[in-house]
């Protein structure tokens, strides 16, 4: 059976905000998510023409209003997916590491990666997805190259991992606007408080890791 790994952050890792989310909308259902995220967002764009008119496909979770940031939550909230996030509170970062952005990215994706993937999806298909938009990582290949050489090598997992990167305003990206809204309501809890969308995820949400975690909102 194939498993998809859908991954988007929020926040950034220059000098504005303290928090950097990274999260992953782990599911086995990809056609029912993005059948559901087509015709939510469809629907919003036809409601909000401001909002439609700023890309193709996607309304970005950053530009959404609040009630379409609410019902999206809601609508994830009760599909097959786990939700999983990593959050870095930037504050306890060394600047050299910080300097790293790619290094760091890479770091932080395979700390969360660790936390999804065991010797028991051993055999399985494993389709790690991620928006081509994505600034912090300065190679794609480099990301790639370094979560194969931890799985496959390292650990020795006997995992066939694929990658895809996808432009989140494709008309076959649905999937990766399902990231970027649970992204957006994670860094919304830990950067501004605001809980409304984070609580709505609770009920599926599984890995919630913070790093450094001795450290972490001290």
């Amino acid at each position: 059976m194939d498993r998809y790994l859908i991954l988007d952050e929020s926040g950034n890792l220059g000098a504005n905000g303290r928090f950097f989310v990274i999260a992953c909308v782990d599911t086995y259902s990809f056609k029912p998510l993005h059948n559901v995220m087509k015709r939510k967002l469809g629907i919003a764009k036809k409601i909000f023409i401001e909002l439609g008119s700023l890309h193709a496909h996607e309304i970005k979770a950053k530009d959404a209003y609040p009630c379409i940031k609410y019902h999206i939550a809601e609508v994830l909230s009760q599909k097959d997916i786990r939700i999983s996030y990593i959050v870095a509170d930037l504050k306890h970062v060394s600047p050299k590491l910080l300097e790293q952005k790619n290094i760091f990215y890479n770091y932080l994706m395979r700390i969360l990666m660790d936390h999804l993937l065991s010797k028991d999806d051993e055999g399985s298909t494993i389709h790690v997805i991620y928006d081509n938009h994505t600034t912090k990582v300065g190679s794609v290949n480099s990301l790639e190259e370094y979560l194969l050489l931890h799985f496959v090598y390292d650990k020795g997992y006997n995992l066939d991992l694929k990658f895809k990167c996808m432009d989140s305003d494709s008309s076959d990206a649905y999937v990766v606007q399902a990231a970027d809204y649970a992204a957006n309501a994670i860094y919304s809890h830990f950067e501004y408080n605001v809980n409304t969308y984070y609580d709505l995820l609770k009920l599926v949400t599984k890995h919630k890791i913070k790093f450094p975690t001795k450290s972490f909102m001290k």
